[in-house]
């Protein structure tokens, strides 16, 4: 996987979209999880990391038959453009995990890894517990 293209290279509303604060997460599929989804998305209008992370739980969650819980965060809120730095850690951990990914790169579902005891501690090393931002581990709980 290729890093985002240099800012000077991109387009007004790429830089624009860049600007928002962005977020790494860690999903759990399964009790106990047998795979783990590592996205990001970006906090973008009017919406603040519970709106963010509440909705992309809900899509997640609307599609997939195992109950997901939201492992883990790292959220990005400094410097010029913290949605593409999101958008790099994103990738460097696809990397990193590219022998756990489950689906082939580029490809629909490239985003799940099969979870292992590595995966798992790497979580808990570089992100922060969900509840830390006041944040939901699972959208059905979700009032």
């Amino acid at each position: 996987m290729k890093p985002p293209k240099p800012a000077s290279e991109a387009s007004a509303s790429t830089r624009a979209w860049w600007s928002w604060p962005g977020v790494v997460y860690f999903i759990a599929a399964g009790e106990p999880p047998i795979a783990i989804k590592i996205g990001m998305a970006a906090q973008s209008g009017k919406s603040d990391l519970r709106t963010t992370i509440v909705r992309r739980l809900a899509q997640i969650q609307s599609s997939n038959h195992e109950l997901i819980q939201l492992i883990g965060v790292i959220h990005f809120t400094r410097g010029e453009y913290p949605t593409r730095d999101a958008e790099a850690r994103e990738r460097e951990l696809h990397i990193e995990f590219q022998d756990l990914q489950r689906f082939k790169s580029y490809r629909r579902g490239a985003e799940w890894f099969t979870c292992s005891l590595a995966l798992l501690a790497r979580i808990r090393e570089i992100g922060d517990e969900p509840e830390k931002h006041g944040l939901p581990r699972t959208f059905t709980h979700v009032v």
